[in-house]
């Protein structure tokens, strides 16, 4: 007979095998749920263009239907829209094509879901210029040497159409609210393919700008696209308020320095992914996170560790979190530090979130985390962040068969103001990571204006910083 250990023991292995095979099935079912594969490409060869256009507006079609976040009557007019372009007698060019079908896609209103713009299945036309977004215009912050004088210009026009009429028709490519929209066409403008298929620029190859520079002068330059090559960095529009080199650009490219001929902590060392640093004649410390994911050998935990074994050891004041340009990554990294970080900070100081259009999915929910653990301690400073508190993420990619254009479809549901508990649509994983917080918008709006920065100010970070000063006086 055997004895009553050994029978203990069976019992016991019998449930941990039947706990892993629950827990593995529950795990496949996450994945067969939210992380759909795209539709396969079993196309023949086309003949035509025509044939390759409607190859690829079926694909579209299919891949565009595994995208959650349409509301009923969107849907109807994306399918409208796909109809409309299934008839066509002739092929668009591939640039108008392009447009067409982020117009689509940017009828989910949803900031996630798009056609992505340059991938590296479709290398696009790209101008010898990069762009920011200030609150008072859209400024070259970034240009190759014959271009050297554009630097510092904000952008009047192109092709002789004014920028108010120009932002109209960039803010249709993308979904989402008004401030992202608008923070993504610091991006789309120097795409020359965009450009051309909106009929903003008349050439498919070249465009003319003329921007003011900041002495006054009107400059105006014809650009010639290239296309971009697959190690060209192609980051958002927060990373060029820094003029320090970024590795994957060549001596070619030249940057705009601020004519105080200085910038603040906050905009320094931009290339380091996070990063801790004590604010000089302050006892706050300054945290930047520029990324929800490890980025190289810049790694996210030992990086949180770190800083809270230091902060630990000895409490600031106050805390300053930078998430601005921070488009997000995998939220459960920040899941432990969000929540302790508020018992790191001496008693009675608050923590100032820095927060711009930039700052995006992940790091929406790191805000959300870190506002609902602090509660009346935390601090928004800035611009709103580039979303809703409800939103579509996780998804997929799904790459058109012959233009080789990416969409980014979206499945899962993220409520960080309700009970999201819609089992189909709410993403599963945020019941282990619950947050609910009423808004982010900011409590102490400060927009980032060119002249400020051109001065060597950084507002929001030195409005923090002030605050932060008061917090030490209390």
């Amino acid at each position: 007979m055997q004895s009553t250990a050994a029978r203990i023991g069976m019992v016991v292995i019998a449930l941990l095998i039947a706990a892993g095979a629950i827990g593995g099935g529950v795990f496949w079912l996450f994945n067969e749920h939210f992380h759909l594969d795209p539709p396969k490409a079993d196309y023949p060869k086309p003949k035509t263009p025509l044939e390759a256009q409607q190859q690829d507006l079926d694909y579209f079609r299919k891949a565009m239907e595994l995208d959650r976040s349409f509301s009923p009557a969107a849907r109807e007019e994306a399918e409208r829209r796909v109809a409309a372009l299934e008839r066509l007698s002739t092929a668009l060019p591939l640039p108008k094509l392009h447009v067409d079908l982020m117009q689509i896609m940017a009828l989910t209103d949803n900031g996630h879901s798009e056609m992505r713009v340059l991938t590296d299945d479709h290398r696009g036309l790209v101008l010898p210029v990069r762009v920011t977004r200030f609150a008072d215009g859209f400024y070259v912050m970034r240009a190759t040497a014959p271009y050297a004088d554009m630097l510092g210009g904000r952008i009047e026009s192109i092709d002789g159409m004014p920028m108010a009429q120009m932002l109209q028709k960039l803010e249709t490519l993308r979904g989402g609210t008004e401030a992202f929209r608008r923070e993504n066409v610091s991006a789309f403008i120097v795409v020359q393919d965009l450009l051309y298929g909106l009929g903003i620029a008349h050439d498919p190859h070249k465009s003319t700008w003329t921007v003011r520079s900041p002495s006054g002068q009107s400059v105006s330059h014809t650009l010639v696209a290239a296309q971009i090559a697959k190690d060209d960095p192609f980051p958002n529009g927060f990373r060029w308020t820094s003029p320090e080199p970024m590795k994957g650009m060549g001596p070619e490219w030249k940057a705009y320095s601020p004519a105080a001929g200085h910038l603040p902590l906050s905009l320094q060392q931009m290339d380091r992914v996070f990063v801790r640093e004590t604010i000089p004649n302050s006892c706050a410390v300054y945290i930047r996170v520029q990324d929800i994911l490890d980025e190289g050998d810049q790694k996210i935990q030992p990086f949180f560790k770190r800083t809270e074994a230091a902060l630990r050891a000895h409490k600031p004041c106050a805390a300053i979190v930078d998430l601005r340009g921070d488009g997000g990554g995998d939220y459960t990294n920040t899941w432990h530090f969000s929540h302790v970080l508020p018992r790191l900070v001496a008693p009675g100081g608050h923590i100032y979130l820095l927060t711009d259009p930039e700052t995006f999915s992940a790091a929406i929910t790191m805000t959300a985390f870190i506002k609902e653990a602090g509660s009346k301690r935390i601090i928004i400073v800035g611009e709103p962040v580039g979303d809703r508190l409800t939103f579509y993420s996780e998804g997929g990619t799904a790459v058109l068969p012959n233009s080789r254009f990416s969409l980014g479809y979206e499945t899962a549901k993220h409520d960080y103001a309700h009970a999201c508990t819609d089992w189909y649509n709410c993403f599963w994983l945020n019941w282990f990571y619950p947050v609910r917080v009423k808004t982010l918008q900011p409590d102490v709006p400060v927009p980032q204006l060119f002249s400020d920065w051109n001065a060597g100010h950084d507002a929001a970070y030195e409005r923090a910083v002030e605050l932060a000063a008061a917090d030490a006086k209390r």
